[in-house]
């Protein structure tokens, strides 16, 4: 493993520094992001950024070294749980690589921010812990100048004397001193408008990753952004990124800035430089709270939007549950959400969860019950299988077992389109990891 300082000492010949990512596409907001805070550093302009296919990634750094002359790498890896066996095996492969001591690997993510140390002992060698937008370039100048990262905020490394060091969080970034995306190398994609949640759901990793403080990026900003796209492509559709996309600009976490959503919305949809564009707002990558969900921000979404469906979080069926897991909100929240909605005409895709660690039996088949009043008033269920997030109160707490009854209605249900989601997938592998017998 490389010392924090790096090994590379020519920063007066920046070509023989590079930067380059394992740019997986479930991971491509997050790398957007990061490349554009790259992009904008004034320090960094000359560091070049290379971007390969995944299947192209070892090829690449091979090209770097023997091709292209490059003396040294800083290798980006982002991570969710969902991905770490695959990273694992990356950090394995590269460990093992004919120039590792030429190569600086950077993890960063929900996973890596949780269990830095995890990381570093599979042989990481810095890890970004939370934002990376400011600290990341931090690291990139640090490597770039051969000098020592130790007075960073926000990173873990191991010393040469094998000590683990973790040090303080940096500050929360103004979203609008940064881009949403990497316009130089032409990653464009969702545009986050907020960042944070003011819940902290038990099973949530947003709010111990991001803060309950949420920030939001500004409306103007975000139509600047969207003039600077439809400059570069005929036709675009704008898509966002918030825990709840209803909560934009409020100052209380249950009451719509009903002022602040029309003038995002109605700043997207009079662009000087309209062409074809659609805007779709309460829909993947974000979603909306049921409580938020009034007949003023319907109506926005109608008068300036193109989608024809909403997604809600109402996560559990159980009045318990939802107590237990801290959502905020009531299962009559939900139901009211659901009937105003379906009263404008949007079509619903309505997130649920089984197998929180208190779940009873009576509660899952309240949540199927509640399950199948929703279904029987035409929506969808976008169904998911608790698996307990580091950085989340539920981190190695056993999920409840589906009742067989219920996952035989569920297995029907999926063959039959009435279901949706990774739910089976996301059960047999917390099946498996935690022994859980398959007959409840």
């Amino acid at each position: 493993m490389v010392s924090p300082s790096t090994n590379f000492s020519n920063d007066k010949n920046m070509n023989k520094l590079g930067i380059t990512f394992y740019y997986a596409a479930a991971n491509r907001y997050s790398y957007n992001a990061l490349i554009g805070a790259i992009e904008i550093d004034p320090n960094l302009s000359k560091i070049p950024v290379f971007i390969p296919r995944p299947s192209n990634f070892f090829k690449k750094i091979r090209q770097l070294f023997k091709l292209r002359g490059f003396e040294h790498l800083i290798v980006g890896l982002s991570s969710s749980t969902f991905q770490i066996r695959k990273i694992t095996n990356i950090i394995t492969k590269l460990n093992t690589h004919p120039k590792r001591k030429d190569m600086t690997i950077v993890a960063g993510g929900p996973h890596p921010s949780a269990l830095p140390q995890e990381m570093l002992d599979k042989g990481v060698d810095v890890v970004v812990i939370g934002e990376g937008e400011k600290t990341f370039p931090e690291i990139i100048t640090k490597i770039s100048q051969s000098s020592s990262i130790i007075d960073l905020r926000g990173i873990a490394y191991q010393t040469s004397s094998g000590d683990i060091v973790i040090s303080p969080k940096n500050e929360p970034i103004d979203l609008n001193e940064y881009p949403p995306f990497a316009p130089t190398h032409e990653l464009y994609s969702a545009i986050e408008i907020a960042r944070g949640c003011p819940f902290g759901c038990k099973f949530c990793q947003v709010a111990s990753l991001f803060g309950k403080k949420v920030r939001f990026r500004d409306p103007q900003i975000i139509k600047n952004w969207g003039k600077f796209l439809l400059s570069k492509r005929d036709q675009w559709d704008f898509r966002f990124i918030a825990p709840n996309a209803f909560g934009y600009k409020s100052k209380h976490p249950r009451k719509p800035n009903l002022g602040a959503l029309e003038k995002l919305l109605s700043g997207l949809k009079n662009l000087e430089a309209r062409k074809n564009q659609r805007t779709f707002f309460g829909t993947f990558p974000s979603e909306v709270r049921p409580e938020s969900v009034t007949e003023d921000t319907l109506q926005l979404v109608k008068d300036y939007c193109d989608n024809d469906n909403l997604t809600i979080g109402a996560q559990s069926g159980s009045p318990r549950i939802l107590k237990i897991i801290g959502r905020g909100h009531t299962i009559d929240d939900v139901r009211k959400a659901v009937d105003l909605t379906l009263s404008y005409g949007f079509q619903l895709n309505i997130d649920f969860i089984l197998g929180f660690p208190e779940e009873k039996a009576e509660d899952q088949y309240l949540t199927l019950e509640f399950c199948k009043e929703l279904v029987s008033k035409g929506c969808k269920i976008h169904m998911h299988y608790l698996i307990p997030l580091p950085g989340t109160e539920y981190y190695n707490k056993k999920p409840t077992p589906i009742v067989p009854e219920i996952e035989s209605v569920l297995r029907r249900w999926s063959n039959e389109g009435i279901i949706f989601g990774s739910w089976q997938y996301q059960r047999d592998k917390m099946y498996d990891k935690y022994s859980i017998d398959q007959n409840g």
